[in-house]
This record gives C-alpha cells, structure tokens and sequence, in this order.
C-alpha cells in the first residue's frame, strides 16, 4: 500500500540569513514566497515557504513542490559533494535547457561541474545556492 500522493510537498533548508536566501532564490529561480512566518523565539529570523508562481485558477499554497527556509543552528557546516549520505541536492525541471543554463549563467551562480547527460536521458548541470546548498537544473527528453 502506497501512502504517497505521487508529490513531494517540500524539501527544507537550514539557512544562515533566510531572508537573504528567500532573495536569491527569487532572483535566480524566479520562485516567491507562499508563507512567512515568525520568527518563533528563541529564533530571531523568519521561516520561509517559497516555490513557482501559482498557475491561473489555483490559490492558497500552490501544490507544487516547496522549499522550507529556515534558520540554521550554531553546528558548523562542512562542504558536502554530491554522494555523501544523506539528501545530496535539489533538481529543478527545466522545458528549455538552454535558456535556464544562460540565466544562470548570468546571475552569476557557482556551477559544480560541466553539463552532463542526466540519468534515464536529457542533460543537467549541478550549482550551488548562495549559501552552497548544490542544486541541479535537468531536462527530460
């Protein structure tokens, strides 16, 4: 028996200045905040509910997939790569490779290697956010 609905509700990241995260990923990743909450003591910073644009006809918290920004604690934070145990990356869909990979090219983002063939077939190129969380752009053909 699955207990999935064949979605993922949202991924969430532990940030040093979620404001400031919540500011790159609208930049970069064109995503806007759904939810803004706190901060809920002892946290002096908010936590963030971003994601794509709500289509036309939806409301509220939209049901595509989310990122939780909030705030970090004090254990310090080593680099990671991307097959160390544990949740290694995000991977964003992209209809238009080309175009996403010169966007970010333009904002200036760390890239973390060359353009490769994605698993099961298109092309993906890692990155990482502006606090060095690595993410992924993938095409599907």
């Amino acid at each position: 028996m699955s207990i999935v609905t064949g979605r993922l509700d949202h991924v969430a990241i532990a940030a040093q200045d979620t404001a400031a995260m919540v500011r790159w990923y609208e930049r970069v990743l064109g995503l806007v905040v759904h939810v803004e909450a706190g901060p809920n003591p002892p946290q002096k910073q908010k936590v963030y509910f971003i994601g794509p644009k709500v289509p036309p006809g939806r409301s509220g918290l939209w049901q595509g997939m989310m990122i939780e920004v909030m705030p970090r604690n004090d254990t310090p934070r080593h680099e990671r790569n991307s097959h160390e145990p544990g949740l290694g990356h995000v991977a964003w869909f992209v209809t238009d490779f080309d175009v996403a990979y010169a966007h970010l090219q333009a904002c200036g983002v760390k890239f973390l290697g060359d353009i490769v063939q994605a698993t099961g077939g298109g092309r993906l190129i890692s990155f990482a956010d502006c606090e060095g969380n690595m993410m992924q752009i993938v095409e599907r053909k």
